[in-house]
């Protein structure tokens, strides 16, 4: 219910006084080969308004992790890009916010009480034909969840490095939002923590009798 902050950045090493940006760009490689350039440019945009700044992106195979030291490689830049095989959960922890690509890693922040900027791009024949199967405005489960924008989404088109670092500084210079976001995620957590195994378990219980 409450993350420690300071424990999950001795376990990756930082410094407590760095500004932590966790970078999820997503597992499968499709995901990261659509979001590894973004992700680096948006880093880079960040890191000129915050030179104290850390970006730590979990990746879990070795594939995706080639992809994304292409990426790096490619802007020709001496950023401070930590890539960490799995540690995702540590992160997240130790982060002081997360760009991360839509999927269960969001409701995993959200119950870290992480703000958070989430998005994802996709082929553009695929999200013509997804968009038009959208039946509510939000994609990130902590949004749908709550039934309201609590973190900002901005995908496809919207998902910009220009936009992603003017969203992230707007939030990381934003301490009142961040109050409200945490509280609102908080509340969130309680919702959901419902002993839910106990509950499954009578249900099965109670037809096995």
């Amino acid at each position: 219910m409450e993350p420690d902050i300071l424990a999950a950045r001795d376990v990756l090493k930082l410094k407590s006084s760095a500004l932590v940006v966790a970078m999820l760009p997503g597992s499968r490689q499709s995901e990261v080969q659509q979001h590894a350039e973004l992700f680096v440019k948006t880093a880079k945009l960040i890191y000129a308004e915050y030179p104290n700044a850390i970006f730590l992106v979990p990746l879990i195979t070795r594939e995706t992790k080639q992809i994304f030291e292409l990426a790096i490689f490619h802007e020709n830049e001496s950023l401070p890009i930590q890539i960490l095989f799995g540690h995702a959960h540590d992160a997240m922890e130790a982060s002081d916010v997360v760009i991360v690509a839509s999927g269960t890693a969001t409701l995993e922040a959200a119950l870290l009480k992480k703000p958070m900027i989430i998005t994802y791009r996709m082929p553009k024949i695929s999200w013509q034909i997804l968009k038009r199967m959208r039946l509510q405005p939000y994609v990130g489960l902590p949004n749908i969840l709550a039934g309201k924008f609590i973190v900002p989404e901005l995908l496809q088109d919207d998902s910009t490095p220009e936009k992603l670092a003017e969203a992230t500084i707007k939030l990381i210079s934003d301490s009142n939002h961040i109050s409200e976001i945490k509280a609102e995620f908080t509340k969130m957590h309680h919702s959901l923590k419902q002993n839910t195994a106990e509950q499954a378990a009578n249900v099965i219980l109670s037809h096995l009798a």
